[in-house]
């Protein structure tokens, strides 16, 4: 969720100065050590292996369209991909792009000038350090790099302006022209918003999403025609431009594969088709429920569930300190400790727009104030709205706040509903204990919610969705049913139970994906490359290595083959 700058913020206001952001400052920043992984260094020793492997490489063609140069997470991992693809014979080419009007680089809280980028979009300030940081990366490979300039000219340029001129008034996620769509998403993410308003400002700034999206549906086609493509793998599928990458390639007939980086440390997550926020609330019931889990399993997961509270084996955690005693929580919210408490866990506005299909709602914002209203009518239940922490933590910031629309529609809280805001550092899992229920959109904490015990409602497209053991809500008015029945609340069935622990494990130890090559121990960035990660990267050596090929190369499912190892290196107690 939102992670794509979180890496280049930190790195920023740990500089001398932290605004506005210049070319110079960035490229300073992309030189680091550790920033990049150094193919020069990785391939010291290994360069007649790598001569011979890029030689022989005459097998599936791929195209690793990586992008976005500043993307550090995503420039570590498809380099290193690349290489792991090109030892098992496949071609590997890696795309990049070398200048849009906007893009999923740029955000609001990182522009020198929200009118300089409406004005002159991120060329001057962001696209010099990108396309150099692009070169020096990838170069040591000698693999070849397609751009986006090789396939666009200046009436491309044209056409793409009076597209987003043309367009430039919508105001939906939802159109028939794909392009519209992640144009959107990328002007929602760029400002951290769930809606767009009217300002002249938004409008400019939609505009060149909406540009960018034109030339990167037209690069994307254009590549994957003339080089005839077997294979796309992009990071995220969505934005701008990975997700034109994503369109092209489904309407080419070429395979798609997405990729993110997990929760869990040293992990990642692949996905065939599309981006694993969408595809996996969509997984057949046979994936994930086959059979039960062993007892060194279910140890596992116990003991990973257990440190989600503190977030001590995740790369990604949203705890900022430790969870406190019942009696401690109940005192710090003011609640009567005599009265049934429910949870409303929320996403980040932003994000819960932009990631998921919308179920009994179309709008988070809509279903959080509906949720209030309804417990003001309720006074004998209490309500803890738990703000995501997200929205002030994340990249992008976010400048649409749940607390400040609810804080909007009710400038007098109902007595029995508590607000907790993103800033504050009280622990998720402090409110979940004394809480009778929870009431979420998409959150991931529905799962292990589910996997304690609790009845978990859901009203947006989480994965627990159909899976037996949530309270699916499919529009408004099942919804509040579910709110009033006295059932809905009954702690869950050991069937239940047993249910969401299987999906729970298939999602964080099955699909996270861990890989030897990756510094699981590493602290900022967030991926940093082991230093014998090209010999782990060679086939036969790593066999989660070798499932992430197979599942590029044949199309076999991503899962994890060989979890002990991999915990080993990422540091986790087993």
């Amino acid at each position: 969720m939102g992670s794509l700058l979180s890496d280049i913020r930190t790195a920023v206001r740990q500089s001398e100065a932290y605004a506005p952001v210049r070319r110079w400052r960035l490229e300073r920043l992309t030189r680091r050590p550790g920033v990049y992984p150094d193919w020069r260094v990785l391939l010291s020793g290994h360069e007649q292996d790598w001569a011979a492997a890029r030689e022989s490489a005459n097998g599936k063609r791929i195209l690793i369209a990586t992008s976005l140069g500043l993307h550090f997470t995503a420039n570590t991992v498809d380099t290193l991909m690349a290489a792991a693809l090109t030892l098992r014979g496949a071609k590997v080419d890696i795309g990049y792009c070398d200048g849009l009007p906007a893009c999923q680089v740029i955000e609001h809280t990182l522009a020198p000038s929200l009118s300089r980028i409406a004005e002159k979009g991120p060329r001057p300030d962001f696209c010099g350090a990108c396309t150099s940081a692009a070169d020096r990366v990838s170069a040591p490979l000698g693999l070849d790099v397609r751009k986006f300039s090789d396939v666009l000219d200046e009436n491309d340029r044209a056409e793409a302006k009076a597209f987003g001129v043309r367009w430039q008034g919508h105001r939906s996620t939802e159109h028939d022209d794909p392009r519209v769509m992640h144009a959107y998403a990328g002007a929602l993410r760029f400002f951290g918003k769930g809606d767009l308003g009217g300002s002249d400002l938004e409008t400019q700034i939609f505009s060149r999403y909406l540009a960018a999206a034109w030339l990167s549906d037209a690069a994307a086609r254009r590549l994957i025609d003339a080089h005839k493509y077997d294979v796309i793998v992009a990071h995220h599928g969505i934005y701008v431009p990975q997700g034109q990458f994503a369109e092209a390639a489904r309407d080419s007939d070429t395979r798609l594969v997405t990729w993110h980086p997990a929760y869990r440390r040293g992990r990642l997550i692949y996905q065939h088709g599309d981006t694993y926020h969408r595809a996996m609330i969509d997984e057949p019931e046979s994936v994930w429920n086959q059979r039960a889990l062993s007892a060194a399993e279910t140890a596992e997961l116990d003991t990973y569930l257990a440190s989600r509270e503190t977030g001590a084996q995740d790369w990604i955690t949203f705890q900022r300190r430790d969870p406190e005693s019942l009696q401690s929580t109940y005192a710090a919210l003011d609640l009567d400790p005599a009265k049934d408490t429910y949870l409303l866990a929320a996403n980040v506005v932003w994000d819960a727009r932009l990631n998921y299909a919308q179920s009994a709602y179309g709008h988070m914002i809509e279903w959080a104030i509906d949720t209030v209203s309804w417990f003001a009518n309720h006074p004998d239940r209490q309500l803890v709205v738990r703000c995501h922490p997200g929205e002030v933590m994340n990249s992008p910031r976010a400048s649409d706040r749940l607390d400040d629309a609810l804080r909007a529609a009710f400038p007098q809280m109902p007595a029995n509903v508590r607000l907790v805001s993103p800033e504050n550092d009280i622990n998720t899992y402090s409110i979940a204990q004394l809480s009778k229920g929870a009431l979420i959109f998409n959150t991931k904490l529905g799962m292990e919610l589910s996997a304690r015990g609790m009845p978990v409602v859901v009203a947006g497209d989480a994965w627990i969705r159909g899976k037996g053991f949530g309270r699916d809500a499919y529009d408004r008015e099942s919804y509040f049913r579910l709110l009033e029945s006295t059932g809905t609340f009954d702690p869950l069935t050991d069937s239940e139970i047993e249910a969401a622990r299987r999906y729970v494990y298939h999602f964080y130890f099955r699909r996270c994906i861990p890989l030897k090559a990756l510094d699981g121990s590493a602290g900022w960035p967030l991926t940093q490359l082991n230093a014998d990660a090209f010999n782990l990267a060679k086939p036969g050596v790593d066999p989660n290595m070798d499932a992430i090929c197979d599942g590029i190369l044949a199309g076999a499912p991503f899962e994890t083959i060989d979890d002990e190892n991999a915990r080993e290196s990422a540091g986790e107690t087993p």
